[in-house]
């Protein structure tokens, strides 16, 4: 007669027991939410690890965590090209506002000195109408 093996679901339970002195072990409460996260992540793909029937559960149990850790790694590896893209559309953006900030000040310094010039023109002629018998040429 040939041997069964006990649901993996039980493996799993076991293999879990085994590491309950390791995380009782960790210092850090967010240690043991990420640990515990693990486990209950893996628990996703049970029905897959039944299908694998592994020799060692905790390869399977192992496998199981890499795969939702890869998931969430490509994840952020996407989200970071969008945000890379966005970065480089901002870049564009601020050279051309500073382009146009230049344009703009130039524009400005131009107007200053005609505005100067002019101002000067006026001061000339009102100082020559208020004082009409002085010769301002000298």
């Amino acid at each position: 007669m040939g041997h069964t093996k006990p649901p993996f679901t039980w493996q799993y339970q076991i293999e879990k027991g085994y590491f309950s002195k390791f995380r009782r072990a960790l210092l850090l409460n967010e240690d043991k939410c990420v640990f515990d996260l693990l486990w209950n992540k893996a628990e996703f793909h049970i029905t897959a690890a039944e299908k694998a029937s592994h020799p060692l559960p905790i390869a399977t149990i192992l496998m199981m965590m890499l795969l939702e850790q890869q998931k969430i790694i490509q994840q952020l590896d996407h989200q970071s090209g969008y945000q890379a893209k966005d970065i480089e559309k901002l870049e564009e953006a601020l050279k051309n506002s500073q382009r146009q900030v230049a344009f703009i000040k130039s524009q400005l310094d131009g107007m200053e000195d005609q505005l100067e010039v002019r101002l000067q023109a006026f001061r000339e002629e009102m100082l020559s109408i208020k004082y009409s018998d002085y010769d301002f040429s000298a």
